[in-house]
């Protein structure tokens, strides 16, 4: 008789995945202390365009993108994180009220100190919370007009009909007048968007790799690195990046009383990442209770930044 094992919520959602058909970790868990190192390095790749054309496009736009959105209003940003992009355009917005949201307490607070230093007049009112979880803004500022900023394409993480829940949320959040400064990445050619995340460095590889070192530490576990590899790939019917880890041998590994049998070349899929025309964008405004205002796309058409308006 096997040892029952009393397991958390998360250790549930993981082995969920595993056991599931077609094997799957919630891309949440590339978010350990050295995955989030990783993912600063990708973004500093010369194959990695998104961050770098998305902070040139909110740098060189930042007063057009302001006249969309009323002076003294209140801010909100899903999985704000650093707070690093808001700083682009806070001078050009200038709001009142500046609402981070994350779901780790102590690089929030350190985040929104240091944006009350540097921007004096500026209310910053962190909120802990997954962003999955209804955003509660305080009562004082229900009078300002509000306005969500979601940069970073990771509209693009979300599955279509789970992008549109999303932002329906949003729409809700922000009522009748307020909008949302939406980045987007774009459908592009094939060779651009597989060397972005198949860099020379293998940057990408240990990031998605690490996703097991994570899961090894949650559930105490013993996946090997060594014994999967990186695979992405764009899927230009579905106009999306999928990404696995790829079993390199036939295995059985004893997890929490549970057995997981791995194949040889089985795959674990760990992310998509869908990119959008701006007729795309302007349908996934529609359906979610916004009209697109307009969009803003750097000189080469890789990434764009868009304004939604409550419609």
């Amino acid at each position: 008789m096997s040892k029952q094992v009393s397991l958390n919520q998360e250790q549930v959602e993981i082995l969920t995945g595993l056991k599931a058909d077609q094997k799957f970790i919630n891309p949440k868990y590339f978010y350990n202390h050295r995955g989030s190192k990783l993912f600063e390095k990708i973004t500093q790749l010369d194959e990695y365009y998104p961050t770098r054309t998305e902070r040139l496009i909110l740098e060189s736009c930042a007063n057009d993108i302001a006249q969309y959105i009323d002076k003294q209003s209140l801010i909100i940003e899903p999985g704000a994180g650093s707070c690093k992009k808001i700083e682009y355009l806070l001078e050009a917005i200038h709001p009142s009220v500046y609402v981070p949201q994350d779901v780790s307490a102590e690089f929030l607070k350190q985040s929104a100190e240091r944006l009350s230093k540097d921007y004096p007049w500026l209310t910053v009112s962190p909120v802990v919370s997954d962003f999955s979880e209804p955003i509660n803004i305080p009562s004082e500022f229900e009078r300002h007009t509000k306005y969500v900023f979601y940069p970073g394409s990771t509209i693009g993480n979300f599955e279509p009909e789970d992008a549109v829940t999303f932002l329906r949320q949003m729409r809700q959040l922000v009522g009748e007048t307020g909008g949302i400064v939406l980045g987007v990445d774009l459908h592009k050619d094939n060779e651009t968007l597989h060397a972005a995340y198949n860099d020379k460095k293998g940057i990408t590889a240990e990031f998605n790799l690490n996703t097991l070192a994570h899961i090894n530490d949650i559930l105490g576990a013993s996946f090997k690195l060594d014994e999967f590899e990186h695979l992405a790939l764009y899927n230009s019917q579905q106009q999306r990046i999928e990404m696995y880890l790829k079993s390199l041998k036939a295995a059985r590994y004893e997890v929490l009383g549970e057995t997981l049998s791995f194949e040889k070349g089985e795959l674990i899929h760990t992310e998509h990442s869908y990119k959008y025309t701006i007729d795309g964008i302007a349908e996934l405004a529609s359906k979610s209770g916004f009209k697109l205002a307009h969009s803003w796309l750097d000189g080469d058409e890789l990434f764009s930044v868009n304004y939604l308006q409550a419609d």
